[in-house]
């Protein structure tokens, strides 16, 4: 039986070698830029995030450098010292920063590729970088309100005199956990246990799922859904950013997903994009990228992954597809 395990750890190992060497060759340039095929060639700071962390956890820190240097060279900071986040083709046909406002994800994700490149090579100037991201990101994207701790989705255009916005995808838990590690700041601790109970707060329909966006009004601390009524493509990461994290109530936070999850087993579909507002779910609308979490929910829980003939047919069909492709990667890194 050890032997049995052993060797399907090995084969499991060789697959994710190989995907790497694809993901390396479909999506990151030999300047280090790494590329969204699928939203008109452009790069996001998300992408240069993914992108270092996952070459870091493949042991391949020549690629993490020359991803770590496109981006210093071509994705300059805004004036609140934070990442551009969107690098691409202008209609003018030369290549830019097309929007300078940053999305938190990417600067906290970098903050921590930074980190964990500093541990293993111990160059000063990846720390330097660090502290430097996460200083920026306490002062402008982390929000003091009614005694609880928030974090914006970008430095500007979510904040109002009423309300504000927020993508509960954002909420990195694990790499709040590393920043206080870091630099003892107990706003680290705050966020990490706010963001927790802001998830059960903000669970619509019934199938107590997060959306993609919430609205707080600030006056009442009433939650509402913001921008889409959907269970979509960005909340899809929260059920993985919840496995990816150290956390007493993981299993209570996972519920609602593994309640999803047992029913689209019992009726043999993939659920796509759900609306919250409808009590509608789609049985169609969905990326590969879905049976990725799907099945690393159910790995959780020590069952089958029932999804893995549809996700290795998807994987072959849509091999451009970068977004599920970093999320394939990512769910086996922990």
């Amino acid at each position: 039986m050890l032997n049995k395990i052993l060797f399907l750890l090995l084969i499991t190992a060789l697959s994710l070698s190989a995907s790497w060497s694809e993901y390396k060759e479909l999506f990151i340039t030999a300047e280090g830029r790494v590329i969204d095929k699928k939203n008109s060639n452009v790069t996001h700071s998300e992408a240069v995030a993914y992108g270092m962390y996952l070459a870091i956890k493949n042991h391949d820190m020549q690629t993490f450098e020359k991803i770590h240097a496109w981006y210093k060279k071509n994705l300059s900071k805004n004036k609140y010292n934070l990442i551009c986040w969107k690098w691409g083709k202008t209609k003018s046909g030369s290549f830019q920063v097309l929007d300078s406002n940053n999305a938190s994800d990417g600067d906290i994700w970098i903050a921590y590729d930074n980190l964990l490149a500093y541990e293993i090579t111990k160059n000063k100037q990846y720390r330097q970088e660090a502290l430097e991201l996460m200083h920026s990101i306490k002062e402008h994207l982390l929000l003091q309100h009614n005694q609880k701790v928030y974090l914006l989705p970008g430095s500007y255009g979510f904040e109002t005199e009423t309300h504000f916005e927020v993508n509960l995808s954002y909420y990195l838990f694990f790499i709040f956990d590393k920043f206080y590690e870091i630099d003892h700041d107990k706003i680290w601790k705050r966020l990490k246990k706010d963001g927790i109970d802001l998830l059960h707060r903000a669970r619509f329909s019934s199938l107590a799922l997060n959306p993609d966006w919430i609205s707080i009004e600030k006056k009442s601390d009433t939650i509402t859904i913001a921008k889409n009524a959907l269970f979509g493509y960005d909340a899809l990461r929260i059920p993985l950013n919840i496995l990816m994290s150290n956390m007493k109530n993981r299993a209570q936070l996972l519920q609602p997903y593994k309640n999803y999850i047992d029913g689209m087993t019992s009726m043999n579909v993939v659920f796509g994009v759900s609306n919250l507002k409808e009590g509608t779910i789609s049985f169609y609308n969905y990326a590969y990228a879905h049976l990725v979490v799907y099945g690393a929910i159910e790995r959780y829980y020590g069952k089958k992954d029932s999804f893995k003939e549809r996700l290795d047919k998807l994987r072959r069909e849509r091999k451009d597809d970068y977004y599920s492709y970093s999320l394939y990667l990512i769910s086996y890194t922990f």
